[in-house]
């Protein structure tokens, strides 16, 4: 069901009754997608019993969307402003949504693996997250992208922001993370999950971090993918 909670516009999945279980489900899509790419990924964690939620990001679906997100420059000025703004919005998205954060799941697809890992370290009560080939080493990430394109290197103020909001240097959360990445990534390189994961495993004493590797697999979410994702999150919900 398409509804405007706030000022943030959401479509929410609904388990039956009977079946409803406590956790809630945040489902973030990637740069240039939408919140529909993943209506059947909701229908299934509704099946499981899970409330789920696809919310609209800014720049997207109707929040300002852009005319050609997949240009070189615009995606370079607003891929990281997406993703700063879905953090900073992040406090006030739960409130609107009458939502506890410590029975929450957030679970992001590339750009929204960014939002899902950001979101988690800036909340570490949140029940647990999924990055599926995104990072939440983004300082370092960037460093890989600006290799890709030949750009210049970062300044000292681009460094500083970075810092505010990259999961790297944050409190590490006791929650359970997954992390999913295809080996032949030519979008988001692999490099930063990985970069991501060893950071994370520094305080991992409770084996709550999983890094799962898709062999000959490109930026693509697969049938695999989604299922691995739905596995996991029933084993916290």
């Amino acid at each position: 069901m398409k509804m405007q909670l706030g000022n943030f516009p959401v479509t929410w999945f609904q388990p039956k009754k009977g079946n409803e279980k406590e956790y809630t489900v945040v489902i973030y899509h990637g740069w240039g997608g939408s919140g529909q790419s993943f209506y059947e990924m909701a229908g299934e964690t509704v099946e499981e019993g899970f409330n789920t939620i696809v919310p609209e990001l800014i720049y997207h679906d109707t929040r300002s969307p852009l005319e050609n997100p997949f240009d070189k420059k615009t995606m370079q000025k607003y891929f990281w402003e997406t993703i700063f703004n879905s953090i900073n919005e992040f406090e006030d998205f739960i409130n609107a949504c009458k939502l506890d954060k410590k029975k929450l799941i957030l679970v992001g697809s590339s750009m929204g693996g960014f939002i899902a890992c950001g979101i988690h370290a800036a909340h570490p009560e949140i029940a647990g997250s999924v990055c599926v080939n995104g990072s939440g080493s983004f300082l370092y990430t960037e460093k890989l992208f600006r290799k890709m394109d030949n750009r210049d290197f970062l300044s000292g103020a681009d460094v500083e922001l970075f810092k505010k909001y990259d999961p790297i240097g944050k409190v590490r959360s006791e929650s359970p993370v997954l992390l999913i990445h295809g080996d032949n990534d030519t979008i988001v390189p692999i490099e930063g999950q990985k970069h991501f994961y060893d950071y994370l495993l520094q305080t991992d004493e409770n084996n709550r971090v999983t890094f799962k590797i898709h062999n000959n697999v490109n930026h693509k979410f697969t049938s695999e993918m989604v299922n691995e994702v739905i596995q996991w999150i029933k084993k916290i919900g």
